[in-house]
């Protein structure tokens, strides 16, 4: 039997059985549509985070404490202040280092501007961080002073423009030369002047409303060192380079640093915990591969869901055969062989299988702009993803016709005559 004349056939039983089809596709269509949906969603979450980190060049690296949590998978950042003063002299004594900007955080719990008040710490609606920091900090072209200049007393500070977007939703205008109080862990209060207001494309805050003071006198944290001696320490900082040129040397330098044994912060680390010291290229790729793995999970949940179709098809299939028993008779009585049979019903798997697979790609698109569209993010279109969908619909068409391609070559035809 030629190819064409069993599309022909297989394409007449789909559409003599127009609602029987629709719901037998719907499984393929849900599955491979939800994988498509999760692609989109986060190729969109991931080209929004990390979009504007990728037209900046800056000659900077972070440092900070990491670890892997309990699951074994993604990264968990360590706030333990490891890294000493002393640490913090002898990196800037380092060939190719122009700066370190040591970052702490203070202990705040409730801000107050006029007569709205935010609550301190991370995660929550509303909420804010306090750091102190330096003012090398601001060097980079990654922090734009919108409005104002970084502090220069030790009451004065920088506020990001997602607390001033915070504080403007709820009808205060936040400006430079005003005034804001922030209560501390234990009762203290203290009452700071906003100096300048910044545009934060570091990729350091998320999108979480930030004061930053400077260090001292604010920041009082003190461990025992290595030495037995008292000295502020810090959990994290940012190291600028001369240049975007001796950037990669100059990581490679503070990286041999850190992996000193003399090092403070080496010898004040827990055994599972890592010293990381990442450029911006560095922060996107482990950003895009926790969004990748993110993703991928959600899609392979959606996936079951294929599996679920792919069964839909095979029973149908297997239906299709009773019913056309007679049809299966009259076929081999003319002289149709095994393979003849067999490739009617696999093709007809086959159709249902990529009808599913076009129209899951179509709703999984549909459905992931208009996820995008209401987040803010922009469109990303998941091309690998979309042809492994079709290969994806095209194997489950196939492996689902299988058995039951295999049940109909081997009908007896005489008995297939006899049937009603």
């Amino acid at each position: 039997m030629k190819f064409t004349e069993s599309i022909r056939i297989s394409w007449r039983a789909i559409t003599g059985h127009k609602l029987r089809s629709t719901l037998t596709t719907l499984g393929v269509i849900i599955g491979i549509g939800a994988v498509i949906v999760f692609m989109v969603l986060g190729g969109g979450f991931e080209a929004d985070l990390v979009g504007d980190l990728e037209d900046e060049e800056e000659p900077i690296m972070s440092v900070q404490t990491q670890t892997t949590p309990e699951g074994g998978t993604g990264i968990q950042t360590v706030d333990t202040p490891i890294y000493t003063q002393t640490d913090v002299d002898e990196l800037r004594e380092i060939e190719g280092v122009e700066y370190v900007a040591p970052d702490g955080s203070l202990s705040a719990t409730q801000l107050q501007y006029e007569d709205e008040q935010l609550t301190g710490g991370a995660g929550f609606s509303g909420a804010f961080s306090i750091e102190a920091t330096t003012t090398d900090l601001f060097e980079s072209d990654l922090w734009e002073m919108t409005e104002g200049d970084v502090f220069e007393g030790e009451n004065e500070s920088v506020v990001n423009e997602e607390l001033v977007d915070v504080l403007d939703g709820q009808g205060i205008d936040v400006s430079v030369g005003e005034e804001f109080t922030v209560r501390l862990e234990g009762g203290e209060q203290r009452t700071f002047t906003v100096s300048g207001i910044v545009e934060d494309d570091s990729a350091t805050d998320f999108g979480q409303p930030n004061v930053y003071v400077p260090l001292e006198p604010h920041y009082t944290t003190e461990i025992e060192t290595p030495r037995e001696t008292e000295e502020p320490a810090f959990p994290s900082m940012v190291i600028g380079a001369e240049s975007v040129e001796q950037l990669e040397e100059t990581q490679d330098r503070v990286i041999e640093y850190f992996e000193n044994e003399d090092a403070d912060a080496q010898q004040l680390k827990e055994d599972d915990h890592s010293i990381e010291v990442q450029t911006i290229d560095d922060v996107i790729e482990q950003i895009t591969d926790i969004v990748d793995q993110f993703a991928l999970f959600l899609g392979g949940v959606a996936a079951i869901s294929l599996l679920v179709g792919s069964i839909g098809i095979a029973n149908i299939m297997i239906v299709s055969v009773t019913e056309r028993t007679r049809e299966i008779g009259i076929m081999k009585a003319v002289g149709a062989r095994k393979r003849d049979i067999v490739q009617l019903f696999l093709v007809e798997s086959l159709i249902l299988g990529v009808i599913g697979a076009i129209f899951g790609v179509l709703v999984g698109l549909g459905f992931g702009y208009l996820g995008v569209t209401l987040a803010g993010w922009p469109m990303a279109y998941p091309v690998d993803w979309i042809l492994i969908a079709v290969v994806v619909g095209v194997v489950v068409g196939i492996l689902s016709g299988l058995y039951p391609a295999w049940r109909a070559a081997k009908v007896d035809p005489i008995e297939a005559l006899r049937h009603e």
